[in-house]
């Protein structure tokens, strides 16, 4: 058959091809903004999109583009009706427009070097905004006047929110995670500037806990902070306990003042705290600020200027259970009806507070309202607080809050990301788009906005839309296709069924729409017919035509349809026409070219398929599901799947690409990276075994981004667009590949572009990118378009009825499956019939190709059913024959006997196995060596560092019976840098001890030379040293015992000369020098007792050898008696000796050993040298015959040996009987008795002797045992000793430490404390600045406002400015112009539910505004006005308006700048106090830094029974304290223990002297030796403590007298004396009281003649208070009398003038009206002359 040719011309040339975008949608909980009360905006990738929601049944919604850069941060201003955005530049700018106008009103820029991190505008006419690094400028700007008022640098952290207070723009907060910075813009002469101050939220770590289950589980926090404070005070030195904190302790909670009394300061500095991490706030009215944080709690900060604290609340909310992680305050804002909270369960709640006014509001209710099914991310008010909208990844929702109740979504928005596009053909109605979870959307092609959605219960991958039809296809990852029609604004689902049986990676439609080619991950290439009309229900109208295997993964797919010559398909017609069909006049032939990767090629492969489906369908029947058969079956299936091609061809690639277009039948379009290229499929394609490349031609263009995707139009076929990854669209003219224009679809903001769609009708063309935002273009086209394929209106009509009454089946298996069902049910008795297990049943979800390979399983189990069947029969007798000679076989002799291998029959089968298990062996034993390789390097690895690095490597030494085990110290080898150090240090420290010496003999010359002027001689010199030096062996030894009071080091004979005095350590070098001393101290005494460690240790080898030579005795001696008693025989542990654990035993291995052949080897030879050895040894060998035939085998004779042999016994002794026996015989007999009973005898002896040495032996061994136990216990009682010292000294330098970490922590207070002061002192100077600045700004304003009232004549001047319009309408005019405008009275107050009261005024201000541009209508003038005069009348009013809201301005200013004012005055008061207080921490800190310097710390080592502890807190009563170190029992206890042990010691003294009275008197020398050696010991201690024991005066004279008596003696002498002094001053003291007796009661004569006298005085002073009063109010009624009739006079005074000036007024109008009256009656008489004038 002849394949036929397409009509492939030249391609037309393109016109131009415009683009508009017409809209764009994406909501995934970004920020909202209001421009009106029911206007709200936000950003869409490089747009704003606007909702207006006065009904959600009617809202609008529209997109307007930003500038091409995209758009950062956005805000609104509903009041005003203005937003601003940021755009996506180097030097960002801010864009602020009218809306609706859209008109651009300012551009902002010079406040960011490269984005905004925050946009916000106040309830006047400011903005704010905030960039981010590296400049992190706040910036506040005049958006009406396009001016920066001020700006200031940040912290240079993340921020979490900002904004302005609503009641006033000076006032700014920014929120971080750990604080709040508040800021203030202050005017300074014409300029304005911003005041800082940060609160940390440390500040605020007090909570209060709010438990919303019960209010009776409240706690008095009073209490619990009261108790913190009293066990740790330091922590709370700036924490009061009435939740109060300083104005500005922000920079200063750290600092501590360190006191040496509390020596848990230091610690309770030290501890870290949790933070608050803070999550949103906002602003209260009235000088409040909530404030939430991750841990459920909510701070209220009321700040107010001029107090010096500041209040705070910390309320901590109850977390729910199973929810430990919730964070109920993610956002927060603030309402009339409380504090609405979203937390990050997405749960919208209520707080509500009670109304307390300018205190901290104390919560009383938490209630849930709103709970989404998406991550919640903002929550914001309309303009009147009415409604509440909740932005989150499911959209955006509104709750009522008049009725609590939940409107619909304004933007509903389903959960997932947005993964393939298709546009709803004919009509471009709408838009469907997928998501990842399964939701399939459709959305309004004219505004973008979301018809209707359904759900798919699978994750799916793919979307098709029909070219003719209102019909879509969604394919699943998992190979399902859902057939969706669109009817009537809704998903119907006509068919679901499986084809592919993993994920599709490309689908798509002919241009005629009745055939979809799909090509999934598992290789294979489907195509399905799609028909409508005769088709009765959904699984009717969609057939699988056929399967192709392809032989790589498919990633692009491209067909198209294209017409044959009338030429190439007559001989198909004629053939056609004989088959009784009708000859068709237009037949197509359908191209498919399918891209894929190969593993064999490098840049992959083309499979082009040309497809004659249509006349092979309607000339052989079609090839539905039923009869469609897999690749395995032959016959007329297969002709007909060969029929179906007409070619089939493979291409290769000559380079990677990502996508490609088939423009005509032989041209393709490649897109390769930036490189566009025109491409050729040649004709002649059939080369045997040759891989055929594609010719590309010479048209290439490079495309202005990298990689993407090709999409075309049919209706416009001389253009295509490349939309990169990057969201890059280029139009292309296919007819030279020249790019025609160039758009940014998306920014990278988005994250570029994942998938786009061109409408059939090339009109619209939509693309999605990474974040799911949706963008719609509108297509111009100057030309004409072509519609090749398209319905008529009737065939449309009939088409959707048709879609409309189909038959669907939801849930339902397919009839493929129904089918192969009934035969499995068919087959499955008869396989049961003749015994043969059935397959598993089908399961329904299974794709189709597995169907069809279901299909064929059962056909080839039918086909060969009997064949099988009677191979199971022959091999059942073939294995009972094997059975019967396996059971022969195995009764045979071994030898005789086969192998149970020789009777497997499958050897080719068992040779596999062989070579697979070898092969797994091999595997497994490479994989187990490597292992054993990595282990054995850690082995090696850690056995370097923790054991071969060490010097002296640990190890113990154990008793022998005792179980005493005493470990030695393990020493690491010092490096060559540590000795050098230590060598270093020790002769520093010699070197100083040297000149002090030095220094201390120059002095005691000097000292000479000035006691005798003279300087000593040489041998002055030598006497001196001599004697010197005997002194400085005793001061050596004494500063030695100095040096080491409080360690017991000096018992282990180790050089302590150059460690420092506990006395002497003053200096930081010092104590470092003396730690590294002590250190090396502690090394020689490790080094010092593990030599005696050794000494001990060979010891015991020594014991062990002996005990082994012993052994050898005991065990001889065992043999010669016949005892089989085990012997004992000890040896060293693998405690004791460490390295037998390196080495591995045969008995520790509890697997089977595995030898190497190698090994195998080796073993073998050694076991063949052992035989060829024990041949040689029982080869003839004459020394060994000789020595065993003359001396029985052995050099030496032993008794023992002589003994055991046995008497031999007469040979007739044996043969005869005893009564047989002669004379002779019975002789021999006896002598043979005789014999036998002098061995026996001998023996015994022999035995009694071998038995006394045995025990000798063991008691002696014994007696060694024990005393190496002594000697054991002896180094046991040194190892606690050098442990003891080890421990002191180790306590010696955590003291040291301990006072180097506190210097060094007083000297960082030190330095805080200047800093701090520092700091304190330019913000004093700051604040100073300031005020004056302020009194300058006061001065400027209220000159300013003196101005403007001087400038207020407007009154005055109207009749001048209106002397034109007659005095009534002046009047009327005059009276409108003093009239003020009036509110209506409305049922609801403005602004109801806004908590802030600068919104009402500022409500009531725009209200007032509306009202006067009424009042000035022309329909409110006067009558009998001209519209000129009211239209100047109206600019004058609003002149006098104007600068009466000028005055009203300057005023609140003014008000402004004092209060300011009076901030800084008192600021300033508490920066000096906190100055002075900084002065006093500092005083103490140095205090303290000198005691530490005077009182050093010293340690003292105790006697056994005295212990140091730390005396109980003075606050704590004796019963509750707990010492935890020691246990304290009472001393009656201890004496009581003690007199029991004594007597029972004595009881066993007694009885040791009844039963040991031999040892007696050795006992009771050794008692006196040791009782004198206890006395010297006591008597060198009681030496040592009086040398150190401080002599008073008493003791002085006691030790003078000479005996006891004279001393008390002189004790009564100087009582009696005492006695006597006090006497006389008890008579002194009489005589003294009675004088002083006698002055009290003088005193009180006079103190009564006084009090007479003051009497007297008082009287007279009431009387003339009485006068003064009586004469000051009768001038005051004078005065009165006199300033009434003086006001009385002017007011007659302003009445007399005020009618001269109406007099002088209406004479005036008079004169007018007279000379008015002249002059007509001038005209009235000279007519002629007025012309003529005229």
């Amino acid at each position: 058959m002849t394949t036929g040719t397409a009509r492939t011309g030249r391609l037309p040339s393109a016109k131009n091809l415009t683009l508009n975008r017409w809209w764009t949608s994406s909501f995934t909980g970004q920020p909202i903004a209001f421009v009106d009360q029911f206007i709200l905006f936000y950003a869409v990738d490089d747009g704003l999109r606007f909702h207006e929601f006065t009904t959600v049944e009617t809202q609008k919604s529209f997109t307007i583009s930003a500038n091409g850069l995209g758009v950062g941060v956005i805000a609104g201003n509903p009041d005003a009706h203005v937003y601003a955005f940021s755009d996506l530049q180097p030097s960002p700018s801010i864009h602020i427009r009218e809306y609706p106008s859209l008109t651009e009103l300012t551009t902002l820029s010079g406040a960011a070097e490269f984005e905004y991190s925050a946009l916000e505008f106040s309830t006047t006419d400011e903005l704010l905004s905030l960039s981010v690094g590296p400049d992190y400028l706040l910036t506040v700007w005049d958006w009406k006047k396009g001016v920066k008022l001020a700006q200031k640098e940040t912290a240079q952290k993340e921020i979490i929110e900002v904004s302005f207070n609503p009641n006033s723009w000076h006032d700014i907060a920014i929120l971080y995670k750990d604080q709040i910075n508040l800021y203030t813009c202050e005017r300074r002469d014409d300029k304005y500037t911003l005041s800082e101050r940060v609160l940390p939220l440390e500040l605020f770590n007090q909570t209060v806990s709010y438990t919303q289950q019960s209010s009776s589980s409240k706690t008095n926090p009073q209490n619990r902070i009261s108790e913190l404070i009293r066990l740790y005070p330091s922590r709370f030195s700036y924490t009061l306990m009435d939740n109060t904190i300083s104005a500005d302790k922000a920079s200063s909670i750290t600092l501590v003042a360190f006191d040496t009394e509390n020596e848990e300061a230091l610690q309770t500095y030290m501890d870290v705290r949790e933070n608050l991490i803070a999550t949103s706030f906002c602003w209260g009215d009235k000088g409040f600020i909530y404030i939430g944080t991750a841990d459920n709690s909510l701070i209220q900060v009321i700040l107010q200027f001029d107090r010096e604290k500041i209040l705070s609340r910390t309320t901590r909310f109850a977390e729910e259970e199973g929810n430990v992680e919730m964070c109920m305050f993610k956002k927060i804002r603030l309402h009339k009806l409380g504090l609405f909270a979203a937390g990050t369960d997405d749960v919208v709640r209520l707080v509500t507070f009670d109304n307390q006014e300018d205190s901290l509001q104390e919560a009383n209710g938490v209630s849930d309202l709103m709970q989404l099914d998406g991550k919640l991310t903002h929550i914001n008010f309309n303009l009147s607080c009415t409604l509440l909208f909740v932005s989150s990844l499911q959209g955006l929702d509104i709750l009522d809050l008049s009725t609590m109740a939940s409107r619909s979504p304004l933007v509903p928005v389903s959960i997932g990301k947005i993964i393939d596009v298709a546009i709803l053909n004919p009509l471009n109605e709408y838009v469907i788009t997928i998501r990842e979870t399964g939701t399939v959307e459709a959305w309004s092609m004219t505004d973008g906005l979301r018809s209707f959605f359904t759900q798919i219960p699978n994750q799916v991958s793919h979307i098709v839309a029909s070219p003719l039809l209102p019909l879509i296809i969604v394919t699943s990852v998992t190979g399902q296709f859902y057939f969706l029609a669109v009817i009537e604004n809704n998903f119907r689902l006509l068919h679901s069924m499986r084809i592919h049986s993993s994920d599709i990676k490309c689908i798509k439609f002919n241009s005629n729409g009745n055939l979809l080619v799909s090509a999934g991950t598992d290789n294979s290439l489907f195509l399905l017919e799609i028909t409508v009309d005769n088709a009765h229900s959904g699984e009717e109208m969609f057939h699988v035509l056929n399967r192709t295997e392809l032989e790589g993964e498919p990633f692009a797919v491209e067909l198209e349809d294209f017409e044959l010559h009338r030429a190439a398909h007559e001989d198909v017609s004629h053939n056609f026409d004989d088959l009784g069909g009708t000859a068709v006049t237009r037949l197509y032939q359908t191209r498919v070219v399918v891209a894929m990767t190969t593993k064999a090629d490098k840049y992959g492969r083309l499979l082009v398929l040309d497809l004659d489906w249509q006349f092979n369908r309607d000339a052989y029947g079609r090839v539905t599901t039923r009869q469609t058969t897999m690749s395995s079956d032959n016959g007329n299936n297969e002709q007909r799947t060969e029929k179906l091609y007409s070619n089939k061809v493979y291409f290769g690639l000559h380079e990677t690409i990502d996508d490609l277009l088939l423009i005509t039948k032989n041209q393709i379009l490649t897109v390769a990276g930036k490189l566009l290229r025109m491409c050729r499929i040649p004709e002649e394609t059939r080369q045997l075994n040759k891989l055929v490349a594609i010719e590309p031609q010479d048209i290439v263009q490079t495309l202005p981004s990298t990689g993407g995707h090709l999409y075309k139009s049919n209706a416009l076929p001389s253009c295509a667009i490349a939309i990169s990854r990057d969201g890059i669209l280029s139009v292309i003219h296919l007819s030279d590949l020249s790019i025609q224009s160039v758009f940014n679809v998306h920014t990278p903001l988005s994250g570029g572009c994942h998938k786009s769609i061109w409408s059939l009708d090339s009109k619209f063309i939509v693309s999605i990118s990474e974040d799911s935002t949706i963008v719609a273009f509108q297509c111009k086209h100057h030309g004409k378009l072509d519609q090749r394929f398209s319905l008529s209106s009737d065939e449309y009509r009939s088409k959707i009825q048709h879609l409309k009454d189909t038959r669907t089946y939801e849930n339902e298996p397919t009839s493929l499956f129904k089918q192969i069902n009934q035969k499995y049910e068919s087959y499955q008795e008869k396989f049961r019939q003749v015994g043969i297990t059935p397959p598993t049943a089908p399961e329904p979800d299974l794709s189709w190709i597995q169907l069809k390979e279901y299909e064929a399983t059962l056909r080839d189990f039918d086909q060969h059913l009997r064949t099988k069947v009677d191979i199971r029969r022959e091999l059942d007798a073939i294995r009972a024959e094997l059975g019967q000679l396996i059971s022969i076989n195995d009764g045979r002799e071994e030898k005789a006997r086969l192998d149970r291998r020789d009777f497997d029959l499958d050897v080719e089968e068992q040779d596999r196995q062989k070579k697979e298990r070898d092969v797994k062996i091999t595997k497994i034993r490479e994989e187990t060596l490597m292992q054993n390789l990595q282990k054995l390097m850690q082995r090696e690895v850690i056995k370097q560092q923790c054991w071969d690095s060490m010097s002296v490597k640990g190890r113990c030494i154990e008793g022998f019976y005792s179980g005493l085990q005493v470990e030695n110290y393990p020493l690491v080898l010092r490096t060559l840098e540590e000795q050098e150090s230590i060598r270093q240090t020790i002769e520093r420290r010699r070197i100083e001890i040297a000149e002090k010496k030095l220094r201390r003999q120059i002095l005691n010359d000097e000292f000479i030379l000035q006691e005798t002027g003279e300087l000593p001689t040489h041998n002055d010199h030598i006497s001196r040293e001599i004697n010197y030096e005997n002194e400085e062996e005793v001061k050596e030894s004494e500063k030695q015992s100095i040096a080491l009071l409080g360690s017991v080091s000096n018992e282990f004979n180790v050089d302590t000369s150059v460690l420092y005095s506990q006395f002497e350590l003053y200096t930081i070098e010092q104590k470092w020098t003396q730690i590294a001393l002590i250190q090396d101290l502690i090394y020689k005494l490790k080094e010092a007792f593990n030599r005696e460690f050794e000494e001990v240790h060979q010891k015991k080898l020594q014991e062990l050898a002996k005990i082994r030579e012993r052994n050898t005795r005991i065990k001889q001696i065992n043999y010669d008696i016949d005892d089989k008693t085990q012997v004992w025989e000890p040896d060293l542990s693998e405690k004791e000796n460490p390295n037998l654990l390196f080495d591995v035993k045969e008995n520790e291995v509890n697997v089977e050993r595995y030898y190497t052949p190698e090994q195998l080897k080796q073993l073998e030879e050694q076991r063949l040298a052992e035989e060829r050895r024990r041949e040689l040894e029982k080869s003839d060998n004459w020394r060994e015959r000789g020595l065993q035939e003359m001396m029985g085998g052995v050099l030496q004779v032993r008794r023992e040996d002589e003994l055991k042999k046995e008497v031999p016994k007469p040979a007739f002794a044996i043969e005869k009987a005893e009564e047989d026996w002669t004379e002779l015989e019975r002789q021999q007999y006896q002598l043979y008795l005789q014999k036998v009973k002098e061995i026996q005898e001998e023996r015994e002896k022999l035995r009694k002797v071998l038995t006394a040495e045995l025990t000798k032996i063991n008691e002696q061994i014994k007696e060694n045992c024990l005393g190496f136990e002594q000697i054991l216990q002896q180094l046991h009682r040194r190892k606690l000793l050098a442990q003891t010292a080890i421990l002191q000294e180790e306590l010696k330098i955590s003291r040291i430490a301990y006072s180097l970490v506190k210097d060094r922590f007083i000297e960082q207070l030190e330095e805080k404390y200047v800093e701090r002061a520092r700091i304190l002192q330019e913000k004093l100077n700051e604040l100073e600045v300031s005020k004056l600045a302020l009194e300058m700004a006061a001065g400027i304003v209220e000159q300013e406002r003196k101005r403007l009232k001087q400038d207020d004549s407007f009154e005055r001047m109207f009749p001048r400015e209106f002397a034109d319009v007659p005095s009534a309408l002046q009047e009327a005019l005059k009276r409108q112009l003093t009239k003020k405008p009036k509110l209506k009275q409305v049922t609801k107050p403005v602004g109801e539910f806004n908590p802030y009261s600068a919104h009402q005024t500022r409500s009531i201000e725009i209200e007032l505004e509306k009202l006067q541009l009424e009042a000035d209508s022309f329909t409110n003038a006067p009558a009998n006005i001209v519209k000129d005069v009211w239209e100047r009348f109206v600019e004058y009013r609003r002149k006098k308006l104007d600068l009466e809201k000028e005055i009203r301005q300057q005023e609140q200013e003014e008000i402004i700048i004092k209060n300011l004012k009076n901030a800084r005055e008192g600021e300033m008061i508490r920066k000096t106090q906190e100055i002075e207080q900084i002065r006093n921490l500092s005083n103490t800190t140095i205090d303290s830094r000198v005691d530490d310097l005077i009182d050093l710390y010293v340690q003292v080592v105790l006697k056994q029974g005295q212990i140091e502890i730390e005396s109980p807190p003075p606050d704590v009563p004796p019963d509750q304290y707990r010492c935890n170190d020691c246990e304290l029992i009472h001393r009656r206890e201890v004496e009581d223990l003690n007199k029991l042990i004594i007597e029972s010691a004595n009881l066993k003294i007694k009885q040791m002297e009844k039963s040991k009275r031999v040892c007696n008197d050795l006992y009771a020398m050794e008692w006196d030796k040791k009782k004198l050696n206890y006395e010297i010991t006591d008597l060198k201690q009681r030496a040592q403590d009086i040398t150190f024991l401080k002599v008073t005066r008493n003791i002085q004279e006691y030790l003078a007298c000479a005996d006891d008596t004279a001393f008390d003696l002189k004790n009564q002498r100087e009582i009696q004396m005492f006695e006597n002094t006090i006497e006389k001053m008890k008579q002194r003291f009489e005589e003294q009281q009675i004088i002083k007796d006698s002055e009290v009661q003088r005193l009180q004569r006079d103190n009564l003649g006084i009090a007479n006298t003051t009497l007297a005085v008082d009287e007279a002073l009431q009387n003339a208070n009485v006068n003064l009063y009586e004469r000051k109010n009768i001038i005051d009624d004078r005065i009165v009398e006199q300033s009434k009739t003086s006001q009385n006079d002017r007011m007659k005074q302003i009445v007399r003038r005020r009618r001269l000036v109406d007099l002088a007024k209406a004479q005036a109008q008079e004169v007018a009206y007279l000379r008015a009256e002249v002059e007509r009656l001038r005209m009235k008489t000279f007519p002629a002359l007025v012309q003529i004038e005229h």
